[in-house]
């Protein structure tokens, strides 16, 4: 996960908290919310966190479980071992080896098919 901020607040791992999460900054869910999250920075999921709910955020990484559609002006990573369902959207998205993940991507991405014709 990422260096400490001092700009994300953080949900810690005994908390339990059902509504909208709603913020400037980014926010690290290292308990349980079962409700949608708002914020203009980044967003965490740590090993162990868990979000039923949509995720709409500056960028996204989950090592833990994530069930909702996440929108993510930045790239989405899903860490070996995060339990992810929903769609996932962002400038860029990558999904480790052993996440399990039920999702349907929406992403901008270049196709190069030459570089495909030349392996061929």
């Amino acid at each position: 996960m990422a260096k400490h901020n001092p700009d994300m607040s953080v949900l810690g791992a005994a908390t339990r908290l059902t509504g909208q999460v709603n913020g400037e900054g980014g926010l690290r869910v290292e308990g349980n919310i079962r409700g949608d999250i708002a914020v203009t920075g980044p967003a965490e999921v740590p090993e162990g966190g868990a979000v039923e709910g949509n995720v709409h955020a500056e960028s996204l990484e989950v090592a833990g479980t994530l069930l909702g559609d996440v929108v993510a002006q930045g790239p989405v990573l899903v860490r070996a071992g995060a339990v992810v369902r929903g769609q996932l959207s962002g400038s860029r998205v990558t999904i480790e080896p052993g996440a399990r993940v039920a999702v349907r991507l929406e992403t901008d991405f270049e196709l190069d098919l030459e570089a495909m014709r030349r392996r061929r």
